[in-house]
């Protein structure tokens, strides 16, 4: 019986220790993510609160230079769909989209990444009520943070973001993205 168990438990450690590591190494990966943003404001006729399908396109490079921590610097654009709403009688539209810079403070946990975001946008809002119009760009910070899974070359992440863009009370995201690394 003990000898049984003694080789039972061998072939098991064997097979942990010779597995291939399942989090991921450093280097090139691109990416793309579908999620709900969400656009809150007053427009002076009332509190616009709205939100519509999001998508999101990214390429990064990850850096294992610390033991118990990475580094990345991705570089994407996202969309934050037009979301609409009626308030005080009118129909209001808002549509926001522009591009990223951002850097990465990833904790890995074997196949499991827990990281935070923070980064800058530069954007492009339109917004029109009752026949009117007016644009406005810009470039602001945003943060972060999310949940990565990895296996192989793939990964799938989940994440947060909040966006501080001028003249608007709050702009956010939540997000579901699939990556791949070179």
């Amino acid at each position: 019986m003990n000898r049984k168990l003694l080789i039972t438990l061998a072939v098991v450690l064997l097979g942990v220790f010779s597995t291939p590591p399942a989090d991921a190494a450093s280097g090139l990966y691109l990416g793309a993510g579908l999620g709900r943003s969400t656009v809150k404001d007053d427009t002076g006729s009332g509190e616009f609160d709205a939100g519509d399908a999001a998508y999101k396109a990214f390429v990064g490079y990850r850096f294992n230079i610390i033991p118990i921590i990475d580094l990345a610097a991705e570089a994407g654009y996202t969309d934050f769909g037009k979301p609409s709403q009626s308030v005080g009688g009118q129909n209001v539209q808002f549509k926001l989209h522009g591009a990223t810079a951002a850097g990465l403070l990833i904790f890995p946990l074997g196949p499991f990444d827990f990281y935070g975001k923070a980064g800058v946008m530069s954007w492009s809002f339109d917004a029109s009520a009752a026949g009117t119009s007016s644009s406005t760009t810009g470039t602001d910070p945003f943060y972060g943070a999310g949940v990565g899974f990895y296996f192989w070359k793939i990964g799938i992440r989940a994440e947060y973001e909040q966006y501080k863009i001028k003249d608007v009370d709050r702009v956010q995201m939540y997000s579901l993205s699939a990556l791949f690394q070179f």
